[in-house]
């Protein structure tokens, strides 16, 4: 009965209070989803100067050796494909060449770890250890534009837990009890490029087209019908048009696609470089989606799928992550430098096609980075 004549005595004031616990309510609903968006991200451990002195301590493991040593062609090296001739190498070293005299180019000049923040994007194949797409973003400590370079996953670098050359993408296989993959994935980066990386994130198949559903999909333009089946790709209209996250991730992941030229399918457009332009230009779009919020409830649904979709680096809170991310928000292509590696086609002693780099990281970091 109090209650009745209060409302009736004071309307004015029960609507005060009724408007003032509902946006009480929303605010605390929405700090909710936000709290348990936050608590979702799984995180891997990350510390890849512990987990290289932990791998350089250890026991030498054997591994199968080839006719050559450290895994290349000793005709190849003599011809000097990769730089000094092989007797050259070995009358200036010894019989003992280390891996840096051997093939020079898979390490980079030392770079001081101030000189860059530095950010490692990995997209990660159905089993999650092997990346499919390797992203390193560089932010110059002294301010400017930022860098972005793809990886190519095939690129073929020193693996200081198998001690020999092996793929890039085998890094996230990790090192038995002393690496996770993340760790020995950035290692790999590191001595490649010679620059140390500050965080990391990884997102699976799954998680891509979760996290593009959630953002509205993307838009893939293409002149004629597109079509990869390796890759499930199928595009059966010409032009721009917006995907969902299944065709989207098929876009980027595809190494073989084919055009409806006529009536024929025609090979198209499979180089590695392509590629990675295509993942590059899906990465600038959802940066821009990610700075139109249209209201609180599509933020929390945004970050509650960002957060279901990707693996941290222990190392960089989820709330970290979101200030980088919202710091880059609407960043486009003609604010970022950037570049492509050099590589030529290779094929090992055990018979793997891989990719080798045609000069030092540093020298092709040159061209869009003075330091």
């Amino acid at each position: 009965m109090a209650l009745i004549q209060f409302v009736l005595f004071h309307p004015w004031r029960t609507a005060v209070i009724l408007i003032v616990g509902a946006l009480l309510g929303t605010a605390a609903f929405y700090v909710y989803v936000l709290s348990t968006a936050l608590g979702a991200v799984a995180t891997e451990d990350f510390d890849p100067n512990a987990a290289r002195a932990a791998i350089a301590a250890a026991p030498a493991v054997e591994e199968p050796t080839p006719t050559s040593i450290w895994n290349l062609e000793v005709e190849e090296v003599a011809e000097g494909v990769f730089g000094d001739p092989l007797a050259e190498i070995e009358a200036t070293y010894g019989a003992s060449v280390s891996p840096e005299q051997r093939y020079p180019t898979a390490f980079g000049e030392p770079i001081a770890d101030s000189e860059f923040d530095s950010y490692l994007l990995v997209g990660t194949d159905a089993s999650s250890y092997l990346a499919d797409a390797i992203v390193l973003g560089l932010q110059p400590a002294g301010g400017g534009a930022p860098i972005m370079v793809s990886l190519p996953r095939d690129l073929y670098v020193w693996n200081l837990c198998k001690g020999r050359f092996t793929k890039l993408n085998a890094g996230l296989g990790g090192c038995k009890g002393m690496a996770s993959g993340s760790e020995l994935l950035a290692m790999m980066v590191e001595d490649y490029t010679g620059i140390p990386v500050d965080h990391l994130a990884r997102i699976n198949f799954d998680g891509f087209a979760r996290l593009v559903n959630a953002m509205g999909g993307i838009t893939v333009c293409v002149d004629l019908p597109t079509r990869d089946a390796k890759a499930n790709l199928e595009i059966s209209e010409p032009g721009c048009q917006v995907v969902d996250g299944d065709t989207a991730l098929a876009w980027v992941r595809s190494r073989s696609p084919e055009q409806l030229q006529g009536e024929e399918w025609v090979r198209v457009g499979g180089s590695d470089f392509t590629r990675q332009q295509r993942q590059q230009d899906v990465l600038f779009q959802l940066a821009g989606k990610a700075a139109n919020f249209s209201s609180p409830a599509s933020l929390t649904t945004k970050l509650s799928a960002v957060a279901s979709s990707v693996r941290l680096d222990s190392s960089w809170s989820f709330g970290s992550a979101i200030n980088t991310g919202w710091k880059y928000r609407g960043i486009s292509t003609s604010s970022v430098k950037r570049f492509s590696i050099g590589v030529r086609d290779y094929r090992t002693s055990f018979g793997e096609a891989v990719l080798v780099s045609r000069q030092k990281f540093t020298e092709q970091l040159a061209t869009v980075w003075s330091g």
